[in-house]
């Protein structure tokens, strides 16, 4: 199910470029070494073919697509420099939810729908445009595309349940939301790395972040 999905394949791109060591400069960015950042890629691989936990009333939150990146979000959360930008994560996650979910109501932002974006791509580009606009930090993007994704998943499911919709099991962070989660959090941090690398050579220097 999950082998030619774009998440495995984004996922195992990113895992090849951190062996090689391409992304070194945004690993240090983010404070975590080649060898953590493996582990992490390789937890969250293996996480989607753990059985998933149950969180109760038929609802369960998938290992690799939601769980692993939970920790990471966390963990980012504990090493950010300042109190104001781990209100800015905060605040990014919670922007992306919001705006992306009034999206796929008002604009129908779906396969199929009234746009034709595909939706696994536009939490990601909310995530880094708006993580870059409040805190031009490559952590708060990060944080901003994968808890913002994830979150929307929970209000989903929250929303079947509220409607009385039919349902068997709901998984958090399976499916089409482990690529929705993957790209997101990658695209957001490429997309800040981008636009900040390019700000601190026009500026004369780097700043960390």
């Amino acid at each position: 199910m999950y082998i030619f999905s774009p998440g495995i394949i984004v996922l195992t791109l990113v895992t090849a470029l951190v062996y090689l060591g391409f992304l070194h400069r945004v690993l240090d960015r983010m404070k975590l070494t080649k060898e953590t950042a493996l582990v992490i890629l390789l937890l969250m691989l293996a996480g989607l073919f753990i059985p998933p936990i149950p969180l109760g009333n038929n609802v369960f939150i998938n290992v690799g697509g939601a769980l692993v990146p939970l920790g990471v979000c966390l963990y980012l959360l504990v090493t950010a420099d300042t109190a104001q930008e781990k209100g800015r994560a905060i605040a990014t996650a919670l922007l992306v939810t919001v705006i992306v979910y009034l999206s796929d109501k008002i604009l129908s932002i779906r396969p199929g729908g009234g746009l034709d974006l595909d939706p696994i791509y536009f939490p990601a580009i909310a995530a880094g445009v708006i993580a870059y606009l409040w805190g031009r930090s490559r952590r708060a993007a990060f944080i901003g595309g994968v808890l913002g994704v994830i979150l929307l998943d929970l209000v989903s499911l929250l929303e079947i349940q509220l409607r009385g919709l039919p349902f068997t099991d709901l998984e958090v962070g399976a499916g089409g939301a482990f690529g929705t989660v993957v790209i997101a959090g990658m695209l957001a941090v490429l997309l800040a790395e981008v636009v900040g690398e390019t700000r601190e050579r026009l500026q004369g220097g780097p700043k960390h972040g």
